[in-house]
């Protein structure tokens, strides 16, 4: 699962940015939005506690990207739990705490 931030790319292209969703609770030195129970319930997502980790992420391009599957299920934070986790990743993407984990795939 992923929270998944999509920005215009300046060559054009779409810009993806993969944030992970986990079940594991984050340790004290990452940095990580809780997802509150409404929001799972809003995007179908299992009612255990879960984190979106903001402090790492893999990028993609959408029009070149093998990791959307035509016809998969997609859910959906509401617009103001959107804006929150980005908000949280922009803040440490400026501080030079998030980094891409680079995909062999």
């Amino acid at each position: 699962m992923a929270f998944v931030a999509v920005l215009p790319g300046k060559a054009g292209g779409t810009n993806l940015f993969l944030l992970a969703i986990t079940s594991t609770q984050p340790g004290r030195d990452r940095v990580a939005v809780s997802i509150p129970e409404i929001e799972r319930h809003r995007a179908g997502l299992d009612p255990m506690p879960l984190w979106v980790m903001v402090d790492e992420y893999n990028h993609n391009i959408l029009e070149a990207s093998a990791y959307f599957e035509p016809g998969a299920r997609i859910g959906a934070f509401s617009p103001s739990f959107h804006k929150k986790i980005m908000f949280a990743f922009t803040a440490v993407v400026r501080t030079g705490q998030s980094k891409a984990i680079p995909r062999a795939d």
